[in-house]
């Protein structure tokens, strides 16, 4: 029933724009245009005759034609484009300028059809695959139908082929079938901006017809880090780039985060400029973040916040080196107590150096980074020299 009724709505619109003053060349509008027809015979010859499109017919030997009537897809009329409302929603429906005669399957039937290319809606951007998605659709309908209340889908005796193009992108479209049902082509592209230009080919225009999809942008969070060292020891820095839009007016966000801490969250994207924010682990667990703003879509990502294993070898066997050293340079007897000594002094300086930003050491580093070697290296440092309690 629901078919149905989309095909009563179809053909009722074909008829009514039959009648409108939109500047849609339809079968009926275009009746007495003269054009240029290209005809291919069943010998699969191809030629080219004059005829007014209204009244051509194919002859014997003929199996299919196409009249080409402008130079560009044309926009359905508005209160037309609402009859789809129900099946395609937010889509907006244009008719590529070509007439199209066949012959039904298994008859000797002439018919006459004309595209519709159906752009569904906005590509948006798929935040698993890093692309801009969307949906394009094309349905071949007949011009002329002697029972509008009960249309019927009609297959062709020979296909009718088209291509669609972007970027570097082919995609091969073959019509079997008129009035349903539409067939659907995902397109995918990873460097969108504003909107995106596809050509359809057809055997009458090789050079295509130009078609520019709109693109919905979408803000994008991202991290280099998938695993930091917990309890406040490490931090990384977060992304936040504005993806589909080549220009835009300053957009307020802010990031936030399940546990740990973010550095000034709160931040306004300008430009092409991804603009960026520092998370801090705590405790430990899975740290979800994600982007709060009102007007654009956005993901989610997750930070694992571990127990800081690696830390705390390295900054226990730095001291504990470091100790070592000492007493030998000294030609001092190694105790136990030195080696525990010389341990904690490292361990002391790398907690409160990558923990609150306290140098307890004589040495100055210009990066606030971490990885094992800087850890292992401050606490060697600690380990030697002691640490700072009174000023030499």
């Amino acid at each position: 029933m629901k078919k149905n009724t989309l095909l009563i709505l179809l053909f009722s619109a074909i008829t009514i724009l039959a009648k409108a003053q939109s500047g849609t060349h339809l079968l009926t509008e275009a009746a007495h245009l003269q054009s240029r027809i290209r005809v291919v015979t069943e010998a699969r010859d191809t030629f080219s005759r004059t005829g007014e499109v209204g009244t051509f017919r194919l002859k014997s030997g003929e199996y299919k034609a196409v009249a080409t009537t402008g130079t560009e897809i044309v926009k359905m009329n508005p209160q037309i484009s609402a009859a789809f409302a129900d099946t395609f929603k937010k889509a907006r429906i244009f008719i590529l300028p070509e007439i199209y005669y066949a012959l039904e399957k298994g008859t000797k039937t002439q018919i006459s059809y004309r595209i519709l290319f159906i752009d569904t809606a906005p590509l948006r951007y798929s935040f698993d695959k890093g692309a801009f998605e969307g949906i394009i659709r094309f349905l071949p309908v007949e011009t002329m139908s002697t029972d509008i209340e009960k249309p019927v889908g009609k297959i062709l005796s020979v296909p009718e082929e088209l291509q669609v193009l972007y970027g570097t992108t082919t995609i091969p479209v073959k019509i079997t079938q008129i009035n349903w049902p539409p067939q659907n082509l995902d397109i995918s592209s990873t460097d969108a901006l504003d909107s995106m230009e596809v050509r359809i080919l057809t055997v009458s225009n090789p050079q295509g017809y130009y078609k520019n999809l709109r693109v919905e942008p979408a803000i994008v969070l991202s991290s280099t880090r998938h695993v930091i060292q917990g309890f406040g020891l490490q931090t990384t820095p977060l992304h936040v780039v504005l993806k589909g839009v080549s220009a835009y007016r300053p957009v307020p966000l802010s990031v936030e985060a399940s546990r740990g801490s973010i550095q000034s969250p709160d931040l306004t994207l300008s430009g092409d400029k991804p603009g960026e924010v520092i998370l801090r682990s705590e405790n430990i667990g899975e740290i979800n973040l994600h982007v709060v703003s009102p007007n654009y879509r956005s993901n989610s990502i997750s930070i694992q916040s571990v127990f800081p294993w690696l830390f705390l070898l390295a900054a226990i066997l730095g001291g504990l080196i470091g100790g070592v050293t000492r007493k030998l340079s000294a030609k001092e007897r190694i105790t136990a107590n030195s080696l525990i000594l010389g341990s904690l002094f490292g361990l002391i300086a790398a907690f409160a150096y990558w923990g609150l930003g306290i140098k307890l050491i004589y040495f100055s580093f210009s990066a606030r980074g971490l990885n094992e070697g800087m850890v292992f290296a401050l606490s060697l440092i600690a380990g030697l020299y002691g640490l700072k309690t009174k000023k030499k």
